[in-house]
């Protein structure tokens, strides 16, 4: 994927959503890393509407996890009596050199931010253009996050195109 359109922010955003996968130890990196990278770079309008609206890096990494071991659990597995038996060999860390793939529903919500980019007549792709293109999807693995801490894709494009209105006005 080319990222010559992508702002600075932007691409720092999905810089951090590369680095949040491998701390997770996810083999590809997904929409939910892609919100994480969000957060962790603090940057752009994007950070700056999940903020707004209670979202922090901590919080999204807890629900992340916490929607992991409820599928795990779903199938009865404990992903804490794992972390209990495993011990200190427990780390899901990737390795600093594998190379770290984007899932299909990444590409799509990358996709989608350049088509929202276009909608709106910007000449760039900003960390907002990619927060649009995560709402998007409305069974994504970052939509059912932010609606877990009590955020719907509503609350959060009008926040945004309140600092869009403020930013222009």
């Amino acid at each position: 994927m080319i990222f010559n359109r992508f702002a600075r922010e932007a691409r720092r955003s999905v810089e951090a959503a590369i680095e949040e996968a491998r701390g997770l130890g996810h083999d590809s990196i997904g929409d939910e890393d892609l919100l994480l990278g969000i957060l962790r770079a603090k940057e752009g309008r994007a950070a700056e509407a999940l903020g707004s609206l209670g979202v922090t890096l901590e919080g999204a990494r807890r629900e992340s996890e916490d929607m992991l071991s409820d599928a795990l659990a779903s199938v009865g597995i404990s992903l804490e009596g794992i972390r209990r038996e495993a011990g200190d060999a427990f780390d899901m860390r990737m390795p600093e050199k594998r190379r770290i793939p984007f899932a299909p529903g990444a590409k799509r919500v990358l996709e989608r931010a350049l088509r929202e980019a276009v909608r709106l007549r910007d000449n760039f792709i900003g960390s907002e253009h990619i927060l649009l293109g995560i709402l998007r999807n409305d069974d994504g693995t970052a939509v059912r996050m932010l609606a877990r801490m009590g955020v719907s894709p509503e609350m959060l494009e009008d926040r945004l195109y309140v600092l869009r209105g403020r930013a222009a006005g």
